[in-house]
This record gives structure tokens, sequence and C-alpha cells, in this order.
């Protein structure tokens, strides 16, 4: 009878403490959130007539930038304001964004810790710690670092193509402007009715342009994962006159692209993420970061930095 008791005692004991960790694993308290919303704006200027412009962002962005999709477009929305100050915004703007601006979403709803970690390996250590299911499925799988990464990105792919959707569908909306909204990493992505899904398949990198009406525009950009070259012909997009190329390039070990005219000779400076977003992604290297170190910037000034070029009418 005491056996039975001491059996049952124990029980009762880890089911209390494996119902504990569930509650604590699941709760996400509020934590305070103080960005660097500046951002300063390098401009050719403007001709005396112009057939549009082509203004890229190169937005500076933190781990604490992606706890939510209202956080990422703060930050993203102060760099349109000031555009739409300085009158670099208008109906036949085409505004660009890095790549896998939209990868970061991942990140979303984590526990406050987890933007905090200095390492890869507290990285994985609250990724684990704040999801129980990808923490048991990597222990029956034995998932490495590189796996895990990548089936968090597939636990949370469908909510990812929401947000992405809804955040630069919104942007692009409310400052009526096309938009090319930088890329996502998804599994085997594709759009139904007019919105983006995610599947069960192999990880694309995908890209959207969306319209001033806030609506897909043209079909979806997608290039294998990872990256390889001359894999995908270049993406091409229009802007009322105005013709883009947008070619991407992983080989100066970061991911960036670069936007071209079609009718003319004129090519953008590459487009990347500033900030310190830093941890590799879904079968990258461990190698490449995903936020350049060493590279020429638009400015020093701190913040976002937003790089406007104008078409001139021939």
């Amino acid at each position: 009878m005491i056996r039975k008791l001491s059996i049952l005692l124990v029980t009762l004991i880890v089911a209390g403490c494996l119902l504990a960790f569930l509650i604590w694993a699941e709760r996400r308290p509020d934590a305070h959130y103080l960005s660097d919303l500046r951002s300063a704006i390098s401009s050719e200027p403007a001709p005396a007539q112009a057939r549009g412009n082509l203004l890229l962002i190169r937005p500076q962005l933190y781990p604490m930038d992606y706890q939510s999709p209202a956080h990422l477009r703060l930050k993203l929305a102060a760099a349109l304001d000031k555009a739409r100050e300085a009158g670099l915004l208008g109906p036949d703007t085409l505004v660009a964004l890095p790549e896998h601006i939209g990868t970061w979403l991942l990140a979303r709803g984590e526990k406050v810790e987890f933007y905090q970690a200095r390492s890869r390996q507290e990285v994985r250590d609250w990724l684990l710690l704040g999801n129980p299911l990808l923490a048991i499925k990597a222990l029956l799988l034995n998932l490495d670092a590189e796996r895990l990464d990548e089936a968090l990105l597939r636990m949370k792919a469908e909510q990812m193509a929401e947000d992405y959707q809804q955040l630069f569908a919104g942007l692009a909306r409310e400052y009526r402007v096309t938009l090319l909204a930088g890329s996502i990493l998804l599994p085997e992505p594709r759009v139904e009715d007019g919105r983006l899904r995610s599947g069960a398949g192999p990880l694309h990198n995908l890209s959207l342009v969306f319209s001033p009406q806030g609506t897909i525009q043209g079909s979806p950009h997608l290039e294998p994962w990872p990256w390889r070259a001359g894999a995908t012909a270049a993406q091409l997009l229009s802007v009322g006159a105005v013709h883009y190329r947008v070619e991407r390039d992983w080989r100066p070990g970061y991911p960036q692209s670069t936007v071209h005219l079609v009718d003319g000779n004129r090519s953008s400076p590459p487009l990347f993420l500033r900030g310190k977003l830093d941890w590799p992604i879904g079968g990258a290297s461990r190698d490449i970061p995903l936020t350049p170190r060493e590279v020429e910037q638009a400015s020093t000034a701190p913040g976002s930095h937003l790089l406007n070029i104008w078409i001139a009418r021939e």
C-alpha cells in the first residue's frame, strides 16, 4: 500500500512539474520595446521631369524588432514617413526592401530571453525551452543546429506567411506605393485566391510585389534554397512606364539584391539588411551572416538608410 502511494505521489509530482513547465513555456510576458527609429536619406537631385523613382530601404533591424509584426511595422513606417515628408513617395514610386526581411518573422512571439541571447547555443536553448513540441521533435529526431532552424521555420510557416502578407500589403496600401517586399523563406510557398500559403515541401525563397491597393502584383518570384547561382531567372516588375529587373546574389557572403532599369543603363546600389541579425537559417552556411558587417554604407548616420534614385524622362 505504501509502495503504491509513493508511486502515485511521485507521478503527481512529475505531472505537476510537467504542467508547470508547459504553462511557463507558453507564457509570453510583454517586454519593454525601445528601438532606434532614426533614418537618413541619400538622394540625387530631382530632374525637371521624372518618370518615377526607386527608393531602397536598408533598415537597421535587431532581434527585438521581430518580437511582433507591429514592432517591425513601426520601424519600417518611420522610414516611410520620412520619405513621404521628403516628397519621395508617389504613384510611380517603387519601394524596395532587402532579402530575408520576412524570414525573420519566424522569431515572432518567443520568450524575451531569446532576443537577448548572445550566442547561437543560447538561441537554440531558448527555442527549445519556449517550444516544447519542437524540443520533443529535436530529441526524437536528434536535430542538429541547422535542422533545428529549419524545424522552427516549418513549425511557424503558416503564421509567417500570414504576417508577411498583412504587414507588407498594409504598408503598400497605407503609403500608396508599389512595394517590392523583400523575401521570406517558406516551405513550398504558393498564392491561392490572392493569399500567400505555405506547404510541406522544399524550402524556397519567395518575394512578392504589392500594389498601391495592397494586392499581390504579378506572379510570386521563387528561388530554390539554399541559393544556387543561375538557378532562377531575374524577377521582372513594372511601375507605370518603368520596367525593373531584380537580381539576387549570395556570393559576397550575405544576401543582397540589385535593382536594374530594363530600358536604361542604370543599376541600384546593393540592397541588404543592416543591424544585428546574424543567425543563419534553413540550411545556410553557419559562416554566412545575414547582415553585412564590413561593406560600404550609404551613410555613417545611425538608423535605417534610404537611397533614392530618380528616373528622368528621356
